[in-house]
């Protein structure tokens, strides 16, 4: 088998979600699972603690991407073949860990591979998305949703069906399973983003070193949450990411991004070609 890590950000998070997200993560793969408390109160989580989970307490709440960043040691100390990146409220269904390790392992190509996304009530998410515009972001946050349907839809590649592997350039953060080494070469997460678009961010500098992957034949559940539609502060993170995000990469002028989401299209569109040929 190979050796496959987790890290996982908690912040007051209820013991039982975290027992059973670490539950489903080993329930059939030997995972060597950190949690990383950026709680104010610590060791809420010590009973967790075992030979294969391990508890970092963070200097206070350091935010999504620089907890996860805690782990890059032991991921290093460890020689690890994959690296899952894992939201506290996931549950990893049977096989999908093994799944997601044989496929990067597999292909020297691929160095980040995302699973199919469900809600506890069987609605998929669409995890699978083009590389964002300050368009996307600022209408879906602030205009009426009819106002920018069309390019929503095309946004968040709703032609896609997920069911066949996709390759991408921009997945959910919910849950990655990176290459190891590739997660160690990039330095993880950029510890400038507290929360929101680090998973955009990381995405874009891991495809400089390979091929991103849906893959269909992995899933998890997923609570999903809009913090920012609910509280004022989190949708100052927000702003403040995409700020972040945009004066990295581009405003209105970001030719990668263009390209790399033309081609996701055409893949796509290839796709819907090949299943009419069969039908």
């Amino acid at each position: 088998m190979h050796i496959v890590t987790a890290s996982i950000v908690l912040y007051n998070n209820a013991l039982e979600q975290i027992r059973e997200c670490v539950a489903s993560l080993q329930a059939d793969y030997p995972v060597q699972v950190f949690l990383i408390d950026n709680s104010d109160q610590k060791g809420h989580y010590a009973a967790l603690a075992s030979d294969t989970v391990q508890i970092i307490d963070a200097p206070g709440n350091i935010g999504f991407g620089r907890g996860h960043n805690l782990a890059l040691a032991p991921i290093e100390r460890l020689g690890g073949a994959v690296h899952l990146v894992v939201n506290p409220d996931i549950v990893v269904t049977r096989g999908s860990v093994k799944a997601m390790a044989d496929y990067v392992v597999g292909h020297d190509n691929v160095v980040l591979v995302g699973p199919k996304i469900m809600s506890p009530e069987g609605d998929l998410y669409r995890s699978c998305k083009l590389l964002p515009t300050p368009w996307n972001l600022f209408a879906r946050r602030f205009m009426p949703s009819y106002f920018y349907a069309t390019a929503d839809a095309k946004y968040e590649l709703q032609a896609f069906r997920y069911d066949r592997t996709l390759e991408v350039d921009c997945l959910s953060g919910a849950f990655l399973a990176f290459c190891s080494k590739t997660f160690l070469a990039i330095e993880g997460f950029d510890s400038r983003y507290f929360m929101y678009l680090e998973d955009v961010d990381i995405c874009r500098r891991a495809a400089s070193h390979g091929s991103l992957v849906f893959l269909p034949q992995a899933s998890v559940i997923h609570e999903h949450g809009q913090g920012s539609y609910r509280s004022f502060r989190l949708l100052k993170e927000h702003i403040r990411s995409a700020i972040l995000y945009f004066s990295r990469f581009g405003w209105s002028r970001d030719v990668e991004r263009d390209r790399l989401n033309q081609a996701v299209l055409a893949r796509i569109a290839a796709n819907h070609i090949q299943t009419s040929r069969r039908a």
